[in-house]
């Protein structure tokens, strides 16, 4: 089946890469450290970088920023060759049957769903967990601007939906 380059939706401008991974501007750093403190920083988040921003942020008390502009609940972002993975703001997954939130950034995640789930399953759990009544007004609206989105792409016939299975690795916990 020969995939088609995925249309951002049009409200949104179409963003090319990886989002920034810290929600501001970064800048690539070598550093050599001990291995007690490499693991000592694995234990608070794997990704020692990550485990780095986070503990200057605590030390200043400040929230972990969103990267600027104010990110979309979900988007399309291009990851080469004609094809785009839903990126979406990891809390907006939190409690969906059937769907994973795989974090690459801070604030973004692309989605994993159960094996041999489509599009429209993942847009029926939206429905679902909307018509199971969602109490918070911010994110019901979140949910619905999803199931709308979700649709949209669904539908659009310039579009191919292709699932794929991914391999999530990560480390054993000691002990």
């Amino acid at each position: 089946m020969k995939s088609k380059r995925l249309p951002a939706p049009p409200d949104r401008p179409r963003r090319r890469g990886r989002p920034p991974k810290f929600g501001r501007p970064a800048r690539l750093v070598a550093v050599t450290l001990p291995h007690d403190v490499v693991n000592w920083l694995e234990a608070v988040d794997p990704d020692v970088g990550r485990a780095i921003v986070r503990l200057h942020d605590q030390a200043l008390r400040r929230e972990p920023r969103a990267p600027s502009g104010g990110l979309p609940g979900a988007e399309l972002v291009d990851v080469g060759d004609g094809r785009s993975l839903i990126v979406v703001h990891p809390g907006l997954v939190r409690g969906l049957a059937g769907v994973a939130a795989i974090r690459f950034g801070e604030g973004r995640a692309f989605l994993a769903l159960e094996p041999s789930w489509t599009m429209a399953d993942l847009e029926l759990s939206v429905v679902d967990t909307l018509d199971g009544g969602v109490s918070d007004a911010k994110r019901r609206a979140d949910l619905a601007q999803f199931r709308d989105q979700l649709r949209a792409w669904r539908t659009d016939r310039s579009m191919t939906l292709e699932p794929r299975a991914i391999i999530v690795a990560g480390k054993r916990s000691k002990g």
